[in-house]
């Protein structure tokens, strides 16, 4: 380790706040050779325009409130935010940072540090450096930030083509990375091959244009796709074929009303005749499209009522297999505080003098239920309320109890978790999930045979994710809690 310049340079305006100001740092210079800097095991991934939230923290729990905390980018001088002193010092942030950082500092007192960055660029992409510093001992994490854009609506054209085909373009811009891109037919699954496509690179964004080529004895409609991977996020855009050919067909129509105008004037009741036809014909084929727009925008209606009392049946479902899942002790960390009763669990400021027998987690703060299971369905509540830093679900029996949990690493988790205002799926790759409203109780669903863990909000009834999987050993109720209380409540009665 370095010897960086000391953060206890804050003059305390009173005496109360001066030995206020020597016990702070006398406690935290007696545990500073024990702190370890900790950051996300996988990438943040960050929309273009929109914020990135980086997390940092201590490890154990220490106050960071006067210690050095700086974030920088590839070197230790090129600072993107600097906090020191117990305030923010700006005079030496990057110039491209500056006015679009934030500090998180509601959980700094238990050492962590989100970094927030608005308004995320392409240059914006890259390693951070979290670092803390206290007296002359430092430690730091990295964090990788990936950034991805997602498209322009689609837009689709059609041409004429030789041998008696049409081709059809797809294009949509402002992608990043480079996407994927891919036709499909009727059904929404079956994969086309393009005729063509190319991507163009503007300002560092991708630009799109794939097309195909049609025959007039194709049937049904095809849609075009353009995905970003990084997102898990695609773009499309449906077409009729029967609706092209048709305007191909109208189109050869004017052009042979031209023809009999120009060489039958004098026939005139021809010419009205045929512009009587060609007006009909329009007037009819728009009546018929209004009413399918009309009866689709009715079964998209209907089917999103289906979805939710589906959706609410299977919640229904879940709770009759209800089971009255509590705490182990024996397996808890020991900065965390069970209830009496072994139905609530939260993080206390010190922690305990507990054995530190095999089964009891020593690096973060989680417990598991009493109750193993190795056949049946089970559902379970547990309250979160508006907490900031959660993870549930369900583990195996024989998961790794110390050192840092590595989620996607070591397996054997079947867990939801929340940061800040962002839920994800502890999937591999991590999959972040979009939840209409913030659930403040989750349900949770276990089907052994099928091999299934579901977790739904308990009190709108939707269904949040779900996991498969193939269960071999004995499963237990998971609880991380860093920043919230949790409580496994009764479930509720339903008519």
């Amino acid at each position: 380790m370095g010897f960086p310049e000391s953060p206890w340079r804050m003059s305390p305006s009173s005496l109360p706040g001066l030995i206020l100001l020597l016990l702070s740092h006398h406690f935290q210079a007696g545990n500073a050779e024990h702190f370890k800097v900790l950051g996300p095991d996988q990438p943040v991934v960050a929309v273009l325009g929109e914020d990135a939230m980086l997390p940092c923290h201590l490890s154990p729990a220490l106050n960071a409130e006067y210690m050095q905390v700086r974030w920088f980018l590839n070197s230790f001088g090129f600072i993107v935010h600097l906090y020191k002193n117990g305030m923010d010092q700006n005079e030496h942030q990057n110039s491209k940072y500056r006015g679009r950082t934030e500090l998180i500092k509601n959980y700094i007192s238990y050492g962590s540090v989100s970094l927030r960055i608005r308004n995320i660029g392409l240059d914006d992409e890259g390693i951070y450096t979290c670092y803390f510093e206290l007296d002359t001992y430092y430690e730091e994490a990295t964090v990788k930030l990936k950034v991805a854009g997602l498209g322009s609506a689609l837009s689709m054209s059609v041409t004429d083509h030789q041998d008696r085909g049409i081709k059809v373009m797809c294009e949509s811009s402002g992608w990043y990375p480079e996407p994927e891109v891919t036709w499909r037919q009727e059904d929404g699954q079956s994969p086309i091959a393009a005729s063509e496509t190319e991507t163009q690179e503007q300002n560092g964004l991708f630009k799109v244009k794939t097309s195909l080529l049609l025959k007039t004895n194709q049937q049904g409609s095809i849609s075009c796709h353009i995905r970003n991977v990084i997102l898990s996020q695609e773009k499309a855009s449906v077409i009729s074929i029967a609706d092209i050919f048709y305007q191909r067909v109208s189109r050869w129509m004017a052009s042979l009303s031209l023809i009999l105008m120009s060489v039958l004037i004098p026939c005139g009741l021809l010419v009205v005749l045929v512009i009587y036809h060609l007006r009909k014909e329009r007037e009819e084929k728009e009546n018929l499209s209004a009413k399918v727009e009309s009866f689709s925008a009715d079964i998209k209606t209907f089917s999103a009522d289906i979805k939710s009392l589906h959706s609410e049946l299977e919640w229904r479902r879940c709770c009759s297999y209800a089971v009255d899942v509590t705490l182990d002790p024996g397996t808890a960390h020991p900065l965390l505080l069970l209830s009496e009763d072994q139905k609530s669990v939260r993080r206390g400021n010190i922690r305990q003098d507990l054995l530190d027998n095999p089964k009891r987690f020593d690096t973060d703060p989680c417990v598991l239920g009493c109750q193993g299971f190795t056949s049946g369905r089970h559902y379970w509540e547990v309250e979160v309320g508006d907490g900031h830093y959660w993870t549930l679900g369900v583990c195996k029996e024989s998961v790794r109890r110390k050192g840092k949990i590595r989620w996607l690493y070591d397996g054997g988790y079947w867990t939801v978790w929340k940061m800040g205002d962002e839920y994800s799926a502890f999937t591999s790759p991590v999959t972040h999930l979009s939840l209409r409203e913030r659930p403040h109780a989750v349900g949770i669903f276990l089907d052994y045979e099928a091999g299934k863990v579901s977790f739904y909000d308990a009190d709108n009834k939707s269904l949040i994710h779900t996991f498969t999987d193939a269960f071999k050993e004995t499963l237990r109720p998971f609880f991380f809690a860093y920043f919230v209380p949790f409580t496994i409540r009764p479930v509720a009665a339903w008519e």
